[in-house]
């Protein structure tokens, strides 16, 4: 029959094999959550890659577009200009004919510098039509703990 020594024998090594199934078990869990996570983060790391590209093509789309704003605008604005100079030039000579004798030599100077003034102004109009408006980007890399070398 059985002796002690060989149930015991028995005994440690079913010991031994529930031990080593249990450390590689352990083993095989532990490598499949460390490739889960490793998963999970590289697909976080490639969405927030794509809504970083989606945030800087957002971003070049409306610098663009206040750039050709900013072209438009400012044909405007100078036409405006124009206008309040050509309006103010016809006041201040009225006033020059009308109080004759009554206004400073400085206000009389102004009202005949101010039409040189207007057509400088149309002037500078024209040029600014004819110039093309080209937009530059630029883009900011930031670069963080790159190691000494």
């Amino acid at each position: 029959m059985f002796q002690w020594w060989q149930v015991g024998l028995v005994l440690l090594s079913a010991l031994i094999s529930f031990l080593s199934v249990a450390y590689w078990t352990s083993l095989a869990r532990r490598d499949k959550m460390q490739e889960r996570l490793l998963d999970d983060t590289r697909q976080r790391t490639e969405q927030t890659r794509h809504e970083r590209d989606d945030v800087l093509a957002r971003l070049v789309k409306i610098e663009t577009s206040l750039a050709v704003i900013d072209q438009k605008v400012m044909p405007i604005s100078t036409a405006l200009q124009t206008i309040l100079v050509a309006e103010l030039t016809q006041a201040l000579l009225e006033r020059t004919q009308d109080m004759g004798h009554l206004i400073s030599d400085s206000e009389r100077d102004a009202a005949f510098i101010l039409p040189a003034i207007m057509r400088r102004a149309k002037v500078e109009c024209a040029l600014l039509a004819s110039v093309v408006a080209k937009a530059y980007v630029l883009k900011y890399v930031a670069v963080e703990n790159l190691p000494d070398k």
